[in-house]
Formats: structure tokens, sequence, C-alpha cells
């Protein structure tokens, strides 16, 4: 949360010019508690001493809350600071020290102290809180949207829309007046990049200009809404404000790999022209309606892996109370443009946002988890019949295998979890299982290794406590509960034991000695962790001291998770030619059923779980582990309520807010949603700060519009296609983006909108169209993104791919979207890493943009295969090749001075080079 910019002025004031000030303060009470006190409270008091939950009773929120005090009675004399109990403990003069983490800077304890000699001045009502949020009078954005008719303007035939009225009231105000209408090789190459992020081809561009029908342009943007492209476009616009990602961030940053259909939901869902309020229900509640991909929404942010998570109380708590706060900034931030985020550890500071609302908002959805959750939909009804005819033909392969085994005189094969070897009853006294091989050629593991007396009644002889002693060749030194004596203590894993383990892979032999020689005729073991014996052999100790083998794996058909390779298995009586047709029948088998296993899951979403939500109560400075009093779901209290019980189920609770939040009548949902889309046209919304419409956000510089804007917005169906369609044909829109001495001079950030503000495309715009322009541009759609990196998280770096084949030639939009990641030369251009929410993307200007776009093997790469399509396009003349790759990559034919200046460059260093150039001029990644 952004703090008052007022924060600073105590140090300047009380470093620098502390005594004038206070001869200033004698003359301006007001002016000195605001300019000094004010920021002190909320810096250093107010995160223990709110209104909600005070520490030891003590609310520092307004004066009368300061005067009534707390459990040690009123903390302040007003006019008298040697009696006030708040300058004892700010002195340090007391067994009460505050601030607790440290004592007060001087400069800060003496302006508290000639505050109270001043009689605690603090504006306002009496019972004023420390929050401009507390103001009698309702912030702009909570009052209700009005429909304000478009006003009249004195030159209204410049306006083709109401919205061009609205934007000439302001301009006629301030002595300005409207750009003409852009050229239309610029209007069309202008909205194909805003609509669609792709430059129009040649040819498009022809039939414009060619298209003397007076609705020619919005036959255009008509097409442009028609395109797949369109909703490609526009979810990266949706994607950044909930910085939506395929990793879980923090310090493993591990993929999510079932998240890309959620990202495949937004495009489909804005191609669809899915009205905004199914559109924002769908992304609470989509569960209830079978649309499991669109809640992705609620699981979005970052947070960390159930392993990463002690398993201590408060670890659980304090990461539970994480998860739910990504999801309440999420929410509160993309569909009501309010940081109630801030209000986690204490009433927000400046919007009328409660704790206790904040934890009522994080009560809708306490019955949420994050997770992998089935996709239900025709897709899963063909997985579920692909899995059953699948299951078929893997149980035709088993049956064949067993007719093999049958005919072989094998014995069935091994059991994994656990296994009996038998043999005629023989004395002995030891037992030694050598095992040779392991299923995953990894390290040999068992949990228990039984012997059992050949008695009416046999028990297990191993036992240490029947005075069993194990030892083995080795065991893991990483954990010294790997030891041989859990083979034999007669615990299991299930009860909350320890296996053996050996040190390294390879062979590997345990040994029980029996108390004393006992006739024995079988043992028994059960799996470990690690890899269970394919490959054994069990010998006995006799009394006489030699050992007898009588029992070994080598006449038992391979169990099918035995990955062993046919030469590195033997079998008794088989020919290896058998073996390997036996190894890789049982590879088939496994490959089959691995398949069946992953279609009978069913595809997978990584959109949240819900199930029965648990308690949510108010909690002291945000502490989970200082609960107080329980709170049920709720909305913040500025914007109505849910009228939820306390003990309302989950799908209620969503689907309540959802409605809630999309009621015509409700004052943000649409007004965040209008200044959004105003702002993917203009570079900047109505709203300068998209997502914070508070008191700490910027007022709308055009309000009436905004509202007419919502009111007409609600009133065609939540269409946001034809909201675009609105606005891309007003005349604001289509003005030429030159710039004017006399508009610069009144208006120098065209926040009047004078002319079209022209800006750099996202980076995702300019990889799409430098492939568009080269011909490599792959149209697929949907799926499992391409990668930008080789390395798939955990502990080590993700390492940037340098060369991409066509799979990573599809729109950027699906690549697989790495939190807290720069992809490499495209990342300089302000690309967000997912790490915070973006509602606005910066436009910066550095040297690395530059070199990066020029020197990159991805733009080389490119820029040859532009040279390519030139070359197969144009013809063997240079003019022609020329004309052709600058029309190509700037929609218009090239002036006489750059024909001739690159076709001297070709001429020199080749039509590459040319092709290069055109692909970092700055009018090829502008919006014109």
């Amino acid at each position: 949360m952004r703090r008052p910019r007022t924060t600073l002025r105590p140090v300047v004031i009380g470093l620098m010019l502390l005594p004038a000030a206070s001869r200033a303060e004698d003359s301006a009470p007001d002016a000195f508690f605001e300019a000094t006190i004010r920021p002190i409270l909320a810096e250093r008091c107010q995160s223990c001493h709110d209104s909600d939950a005070p520490e030891a009773g003590l609310s520092l929120s307004s004066r009368a809350a300061l005067l009534s005090g707390g459990d040690s009675g009123p903390a302040a004399e007003p006019g008298d600071p040697e009696a006030s109990l708040i300058v004892e403990a700010i002195r340090y003069d007391s067994y009460v020290q505050m601030p607790p983490n440290g004592k007060l800077p001087p400069d800060e304890i003496a302006a508290l102290e000639r505050w109270i000699e001043l009689g605690l001045p603090w504006p306002g009502s009496p019972d004023e809180e420390a929050s401009s949020a507390r103001e009698e009078e309702p912030h702009w954005s909570f009052l209700p949207i009005r429909e304000p008719p478009p006003p009249e303007v004195d030159h209204r035939d410049l306006a083709r829309s109401p919205i061009d009225r609205f934007i000439l009231r302001r301009l006629e105000a301030e002595g300005l007046s409207p750009s003409p209408e852009a050229d239309r090789r610029t209007l069309i190459r202008r909205v194909c990049l805003d609509l669609i992020g792709l430059p129009p081809t040649p040819e498009e561009v022809d039939a414009f200009l060619d298209d003397d029908r007076p609705d020619a342009f919005e036959r255009l943007v008509d097409r442009l809404l028609a395109s797949p492209h369109y909703g490609e476009r526009q979810a990266q616009h949706w994607l950044d404000v909930i910085r939506w990602a395929e990793t879980w961030g923090f310090e493993t940053n591990s993929p999510r790999p079932n998240s890309w259909p959620y990202r495949d939901w937004v495009i489909r869902a804005i191609n669809d022209d899915l009205p905004y309020d199914r559109f924002l229900f769908h992304q609470l509640a989509g569960d209830l309606v079978s649309d499991d991909a669109a809640t992705g929404l609620l699981v979005s942010g970052p947070a960390n892996l159930p392993g990463q998570i002690g398993k201590d109380e408060e670890s659980m708590r304090q990461a539970r109370q994480d998860e739910l706060d990504e999801t309440v900034r999420t929410v509160g931030e993309a569909f009501l443009g309010l940081t109630i985020g801030c209000a986690r550890c204490h009433s927000h500071k400046f919007d009328p946002i409660s704790q206790r609302d904040y934890y009522a908002f994080q009560a809708v959805f306490s019955g949420l988890r994050y997770g992998d959750r089935r996709l239900r939909g025709p897709e899963d009804d063909r997985w579920a019949s692909q899995a059953a005819e699948m299951a078929g033909t893997i149980q035709s392969l088993r049956d064949q295998l067993e007719e093999r085994r049958l005919s072989l005189g094998l014995r069935p094969p091994l059991s994994p979890s656990y296994q009996e070897d038998c043999f005629d009853p023989i004395e002995a006294t030891a037992v030694r299982i050598t095992i040779l091989a392991t299923h995953n050629n990894g390290r040999a593991s068992l949990d228990e290794l039984e012997v059992w007396s050949a008695d009416p009644e046999p028990v297990n002889v191993a036992l240490s406590s029947r005075g069993g002693r194990a030892s083995a060749s080795s065991f893991a030194l990483e954990n010294q509960t790997r030891h041989p004596d859990n083979l034999i203590d007669g615990k299991t894993l299930e009860e909350g034991a320890f296996p053996w383990i050996v040190a390294q892979a390879g062979p590997a032999w345990a040994r029980v000695d029996l108390a004393e020689p006992t006739r024995i005729d079988r043992i028994a073991w059960r799996r470990g962790y690690d890899g269970f014996p394919t490959d054994y052999e069990v010998e006995v100790l006799l009394p006489d001291g030699s050992w007898l083998a009588v029992s070994n794996s080598r006449d038992r058909l391979l169990h099918e998770e035995d990955r062993r390779a046919a030469d590195a298995v033997t079998l008794s009586r088989v020919e290896p030619e058998e073996v390997a047709g036996l190894v890789s029948l049982l590879a088939e088998i496994r490959r089959l059923d691995g398949e069946r296993s992953r279609l009978a899951a069913g595809p997978q979403v990584f959109s949240g779980l819900f199930g029965s939500p648990e308690p949510t109560y108010l909690l002291r400075r945000g502490d989970p582990m200082q609960r107080l009093d329980p709170v049920p779901p709720d909305a913040p209290d500025i914007l109505g309520s849910l009228d939820l019980p306390p003990d309302a189920p989950d799908p209620e609770r969503r689907a309540a807010l959802a409605r809630h939040l999309t009621d015509p009548s409700h004052p943000l949902t649409a007004r965040v949603m209008v200044n959004r889309v105003w702002q993917s046209h203009f570079g900047t919304g109505l709203v300068s700060t998209p997502s914070d419409f508070g008191r700490m956000g910027q007022p709308p510089s055009h309000p009436e519009l905004l509202d007419w804007l919502a009111a007409e917005f609600v009133r065609g169906g939540w269409s946001v296609k034809r909201l675009h369609r609105l606005i891309v044909t007003s005349a604001t829109y289509r003005q030429a983006s030159t710039p004017r001495t006399d508009a610069i001079a009144v208006d120098a950030d065209s926040r009047l909108l004078w002319r079209f503000p022209p800006r750099r495309l996202e980076a995702e715009a300019i990889r799409d169209a430098i492939l568009r322009v080269s011909g490599s541009l792959n149209d697929q759609m949907e799926g499992p993104g391409f990668d930008f990196f080789n390395q798939k998280g955990g502990l080590s770096d993700y390492i940037p791919v340098e060369r991409f084949g066509p799979d990573g030639w599809r729109r950027m939009i699906y690549a697989t979207k790495i939190r807290m990641q720069s992809v490499d030369v495209f990342g300089a251009f302000d690309c967000p890493d997912a790490g915070q929410m973006t509602p606005k993307r910066s436009q910066s200007i550095t040297p690395i943009q530059a070199l990066g776009l020029w020197n990159s093997p991805f733009a080389l790469h490119q820029s040859s295969r532009f040279a390519d399509r030139v070359r197969d396009e144009a013809g063997a003349e240079l003019a022609d090749q020329i004309d052709r790759a600058v029309r190509l990559a700037l929609g218009r034919p090239p002036t006489d001075d750059e024909a001739d200046s690159l076709a001297a460059l070709a001429l020199e260093h080749g039509l590459e080079q040319a092709c290069r150039v055109l692909l970092n001029t700055n009018e090829f990644v502008l919006i014109p």
C-alpha cells in the first residue's frame, strides 16, 4: 500500500527546521497536525492501536479515543505533556515503552509533546479517525453511477458519437480543439495493433484504402472483433491485471503445469464476447455452472507449495492467510479497483474499508484451496471414453502375458508391497537376501525382513524382540534412521517407522542372524522408500557354517514396474529372445497403463479446490496466532451487504458475491471495467490508476464520460466487444497523433485527448509483429505453452532458450509464464514478471531495448526469414524487394530516400540487414 506523501515531512521538519516549524504551529495547529502528527500516528502507532482491535484497549484513531484511553486510563492531558501517559511511554520513562521495537527519534518525540501542549488539535469532528477514509463526504467512486446526457458542444459536427461530445466539452473549456482525422493507412495500422495485436498485411491495407463505402472503418472494426486474434490480444491485458503465471513463485518457483486452461478460457470468453457480468461470475463461481477453468483467477497469485510450509501450527496458519490474502487482493483490485488487501493488519488508512471488512471479504473464500481439479465438459467425456477403450487393450495384453508365463513355467511376478518366498523347511542360524537389481535401478530399500518358523503356529523369529540381529552391506548415511535394525523392529512405514536403505545403487545384501538354530520355511519383506527387489537370491546359513541358496527371483515373471533392459534380465529356462519379448510387452503395458491413468483422471486445471468453509477470525494486527472474534462472510460495508448467514456453504458465498458485484447499481464494477477498456486504446484510463479507485488513486479526467460509459456498458448487456467498437469508432479515437505546440502548452500528456496519444507496443505485440512480418507466425491456439526457458524451476535457475522453432513461433501469450523471470529481449520492454499485479504497464526507454532487439539471436533469425519471404514474394529485383519489405513492416510504401538508403544497405550487407533495420524502427514498434 502506498503511503501518503506527507510521511517524509517529519524527518525534514524535525531534523532541519523544527524550531521554525514550532513557531508556525502556534498559528496553524491544524496544518501542524496534518503535516507532522498524522504521519507519525499512521507510521508508528496505528498498526497496533487502530480502531478495530487496539492493543491494550488504546485506540489512536481519533482525539476522542486518545482521551478515552485504554487499560491504563486516558493517554494524554491536553496542554500538559508531563502529565500524559503517552509522553512517558515514548520517552521510555516508565515500564511501558512505546513503540516496543525502538525509541522514536528525538524530533518526533518533540513534535508529539508540542502537539499535546497545543491541546491535541485534530482537524474534523471530535471522533474523526486518523484516516481521511472516515470523512463524511463519500468518495466519488462509491457514489451511484449517474447517466449524464452527452453535453452540448460548440462544434457538434466534429462528434461521431456521444463519447466525442464529452471530450469536446473539456477541450472547449480549455480553449483547445481536436486534431483532424488520421489518414487511412494510420487508422488501419492503429486499430489492427490495438484490437488484435498484429500489423495489417499489405493486401489488407490496400483493400481498406480502396473501400470507398462510408462505413468502411466500421466494417474493418467488425472484422477485427470477429477475429480469433482479438481474444489473444485482449486476454493479455486481463492476465496482467491478475498477475497470472504458471509457477508458484517464491524461492523454488516450481511449475503449475495445469494452469494453461485458464489462459485459454479467458481467450475463448473474450472471443465469444461472454458478457462481463457472466465473465465475472464464472471466475468467482464457475464450478457451479461446470466452467471449472474459469476459477483459475482465484488461485492466480503466488503461493507456497504445501511441501514448503512448516508443519507447526503458526507456519500453517501464516501460509493459509497468505493464500487467502492473494485471493482477496486479486478480486478486490481486478473487479472493484480497491486495495482491500491494505486492511489486513489494520483498517485502511485512506479508504472506508475496516479490518473487519477485510476478514469478512476473506470469509467469502474460506472454502478455497490452491490445487488442481478435474476439468469437466466434452473433453472430459472423450478422455473417459478413451480410458475405457485403453483399459480393454491393456487387459488383452495382460492376458497374453499370463499365457506366456504359464507356457514358460514361471511363477507369478513379485508383489511390490509385501512379498513372501517359500522353500522346503530347513534348519538355519541366519538368512541373507542378496538384491542384484531393483525395479527402477535405484537404491535397494526394505521395510521389514521377516523369517518365519516352520511350526504349526509360525512366528517371525527375525524380530529383535526374539533375539534377531540385523546387518547389511551398507546403509544410507544421510539419515541414521535408514539403519538395518529397522528391518527387524516389527514396525512398518504405515506405523511411522523407517526402512533400511542401502548407501548407493547396485548389488546389496541384508542379513538376519537368529537367536538359535531354527527350522524355517519362508521369508517375507515389505517395500521401503526406494527400489524394491526384482532380481534377488535368498540363502540360509546352515548349522555347519555353510550357505545354501533356497530361493531366487529367476523363476518368476517380471513385474510390470521392472524397468531393466532385456540384456540385464536372466530367467530360468527362458531364451534371451523370449526375455526380450517379455520386456517389450511389459514396457508397452506400462506405457498404456500410464496413459490410461492420465485419461481416467480426466483433464486437470489449476483452478482451486472448494470445500467446507473454515471459520474466519478478526486477527490482531493480522497475526494468525492472535485470533479475536469470528467474522461472517460479507462485502465491505461501504458497498452493501451480501445478506449471508454465518454458516453459508462455500458455493453460496462465492455466488452471492458474484451477484452482488454484477448488480447494475453497483458503483464500481462497471466503472472499473470500462476504464480498463479505455486504457487499452489510449494508453491511460480515464482514471489513471486502474486498480485503485480509492482515495489514493487519481480522480477521473472526464468523470461524466466515465459514468456515461459505465451506464452504457450495462445497458448494452455488459458486452465488451460492443464497448470496444463504441470507443474505436469515435472521432476521438480516429484523430491524428501529430503533436501541436498550442495543445502541448496546455496538456503535454494528451490527457484531454486533443490528439490520439501514440504509444509503444507491449513486448508480446512486438514479438508477435516480428513473427507476422517475417512469415513465421504459428497461428496454433490453445493448449500447453511453448517455453522461453529450459530449466523447470526448483532451486535451479531458469535458463533462457536462445533459438526457437515453429512451436516457439506461436503468439507470446502462449509462452509458459514463469513468475519472477524476465524473458530475454522482450522482458526489457516492460513485460511484467507476474510477481505482482500490473494493471498498467510502464513505458520505459532504455538502451538495452534497442540493443536486444538489434542483436538477439531471435531478431537475427527472424530478419533472415523476413528476407527470405521478401525474395519469394517480390522476385529478384532489389527495388521490388525493398518496396515489399517496407509495406510488410510499416504498412506503407517507402519514401524515395528510404528506398535508396535501404537498397544501398542491402547491396553492401545483404537484404537481411535491410529487413533487420525495418524491424528496429520506431515506426514498427509504435501504435501510431
